[in-house]
């Protein structure tokens, strides 16, 4: 009763917000790909020469800059980005206290003066400790592994179980960096007809905004790049990325191409998680212990669950190993606090309301309030 409800309440809300709402889940639910996660890109380079990024220098650049105040670690990010979710796992697998700061999507944060010095993609998550900023999710996890590692703090490379196990998780985490994700779900959007019960935040009205909106992403970039010469050429080029993307994911064959690629990554999967007999039942990916390449598995999973993608990947005794990898994992604390439910889906597109719709807020407030109450008193 409750999900029915809210099913008919977010079309009005997304209606009444769809210019604003498609940039956001352009931006958040569809990542062409992290500049050092695409393994080969000639912009690994993107942010800076090396590793972390000096905020002295930022500071004397960026007009307006906004640094947040933070004694420990402080992420900026989004709930929904996919490589925003691949941290968020790791900090809490490895039981990491942290401050958050949303970049609103919605706003165009992303490609604000002060986030771009952060972060000359305009990509989340960027990860800053004191005096140090660290973009690109898998900068994040390795800055992480290097520098909090230790009695409460677990690994997610295992040191301590050989180098077997090192070189598998290595092995795995590698070819899992290279699912393409981010065509994954703009060919997703564009080809909505394959798809079977898609999840949150993919509801038919947001698939409906993106596809939208894909075809004028390369514009909204160009703009972009006109106002922050400094990140021009960056922002140019993901231009360019873009506006050939959905060329070629307009076309079902290319998005067909896509899903053999992740065909092939989880035929590995699976054939490794078939080795997982007797003693080794209780294993994750790798080992017994849950490592950054499970988390990387995880954080896929979740997108092609999300998208509707199962019954191309996993159901129906596909790969029934991956299945129930994927029904286990879901139980882990991690899990649950990675994944936003649909509420804080809602509560996001509210939060960015025009006063226009304050009305219908207050309207969906009174339903949702309703169906909550009821569901917690009467279920």
């Amino acid at each position: 009763m409750f999900y029915r409800r809210l099913k008919r309440i977010l079309p009005v809300v997304f209606a009444l917000r769809q210019r604003h709402l498609a940039f956001l889940v352009c931006a958040a639910a569809n990542e062409v790909s992290e500049s050092c996660d695409q393994r080969g890109d000639s912009l690994v380079k993107c942010t800076a020469k090396n590793q972390f990024v000096n905020l002295g220098n930022m500071r004397k650049g960026a007009e307006g800059f906004k640094l947040e105040v933070s004694d420990g670690l402080l992420l900026y990010y989004d709930r929904f980005s996919f490589y925003s979710q691949k941290v968020v796992m790791a900090l809490h697998e490895k039981n990491l206290a942290f401050d958050s700061k949303i970049v609103n999507l919605i706003k165009n944060e992303q490609y604000q003066p002060w986030y771009l010095f952060l972060n000359p993609r305009g990509e989340v998550p960027v990860l800053q400790d004191t005096g140090k900023i660290i973009p690109d999710s898998a900068r994040i996890i390795d800055y992480l592994e290097d520098n909090f590692s230790n009695g409460d703090t677990p690994r997610l490379i295992p040191m301590d179980q050989g180098a077997e196990v090192r070189q598998r998780v290595t092995h795995f985490r590698h070819i899992l960096q290279k699912a393409p994700a981010g065509m994954l779900t703009t060919g997703a959007m564009l080809n909505q007809h394959l798809l079977k019960n898609p999840k949150s935040p993919f509801f038919a009205p947001i698939r409906k905004a993106l596809a939208n909106a894909e075809k004028n992403s390369g514009k909204h970039l160009r703009e972009y790049a006109e106002k922050n010469p400094e990140a021009k050429e960056i922002l140019l080029k993901k231009a360019s990325v873009r506006e050939e993307q959905y060329k070629q994911l307009s076309d079902e064959k290319n998005f067909r191409d896509v899903l053999n690629q992740v065909h092939t990554i989880l035929d590995e999967i699976e054939a490794e998680l078939e080795k997982h007999k007797g003693d080794k039942e209780d294993w994750w990916l790798c080992s017994d212990r849950f490592t950054i390449a499970d988390v990387e598995l995880t954080i896929l999973l979740i997108r092609i669950s999300q998208l509707g993608l199962e019954h191309i990947f996993w159901s129906s005794g596909k790969r029934p190993c991956i299945e129930k990898y994927y029904e286990r994992v879901k139980a882990r604390d991690s899990f649950k606090k990675t994944v936003p439910g649909t509420l804080v889906l809602l509560k996001t597109i509210l939060m960015s309301q025009a006063p226009i719709v304050f009305g219908v807020v207050a309207a969906v407030a009174l339903v949702v309030g309703g169906a909550i109450i009821a569901k917690k008193y009467i279920a």
